[in-house]
């Protein structure tokens, strides 16, 4: 339970670490896109090298983690979407890539890493795929959320408490997690780690690569793939 902990607060003080950069030197947006893109690539290959890959060995049958990566892109969805309804999410999206609430964008991406992290800690041992993936989502995502919350009055002592208060959060979600694919039964573990992994998946797709896209356009489509490429070559030497 202490090492689920440890895992969970190192994964989240990625977002700490992005915070603290932009607080003293705020890159240029369109390092940020590179970042973000890149990010969007690994987390693609941890999705797919630890989360899907064990729960589809603790699942009975393959259709329980189809359900579940369509439960999790259902729930990131109704998140997005939010008070306004498809038919607003339709008519934001004509004008232009639409942009999404930030915060809920962040929280669900630090609910997935903590996943993913205790998952290759109980799995077959944590790679180093895993940390770099998670690493190189959370410090860009912190970065466009200090810019963010500063733009709207944010104090830099906010900004760092918001960021410190949601590494905390990571090490509960990190204890959840661990409990829940220590013990919970097969198929039920199954359905936990895919509704993960649709989620993550889904705040790719609509939060990172947008935001690779607006500074770099159909250019985004290297960083993505070179860092799922990364992915593949750290999985490789773990």
């Amino acid at each position: 339970m202490l090492a689920a902990v440890v895992w969970g607060l190192v994964a989240s003080s990625s977002f700490v670490l992005g915070g603290a950069i932009a607080l003293v030197r705020p890159p240029r947006p369109s390092w940020i896109a590179l970042g973000a893109g890149v990010g969007a690539g690994a987390l693609i290959g941890a999705v797919a090298y630890e989360l899907i890959d064990e729960a589809g060995a603790h699942a009975g049958r393959p259709f329980v983690v189809a359900a579940g990566l369509l439960a999790g892109a259902v729930l990131a969805a109704s998140i997005f979407v939010g008070r306004g309804g498809l038919r607003q999410a339709f008519a934001d999206a004509v004008t232009g890539v639409p942009v999404l609430r930030h915060r809920f964008a962040t929280l669900l991406l630090s609910v997935a890493s903590e996943v993913i992290i205790i998952v290759g800690a109980l799995g077959h041992g944590l790679s180093l795929a895993v940390i770099v993936a998670v690493f190189l989502c959370g410090v860009p995502e912190a970065i466009v959320g200090t810019a963010t919350m500063r733009a709207e009055g944010a104090t830099r002592r906010r900004v760092m408490e918001t960021w410190i208060a949601l590494m905390g959060y990571g090490g509960v979600v990190a204890v959840i997690a661990h409990l829940v694919v220590s013990s919970a039964a097969g198929n039920l573990v199954a359905v936990f780690l895919a509704l993960a992994g649709g989620v993550v998946l889904s705040t790719i797709v609509a939060h990172l690569v947008p935001t690779s896209y607006t500074r770099l356009g159909v250019l985004c489509a290297f960083p993505v793939v070179a860092g799922f490429a990364l992915s593949v070559a750290l999985v490789g030497v773990a």
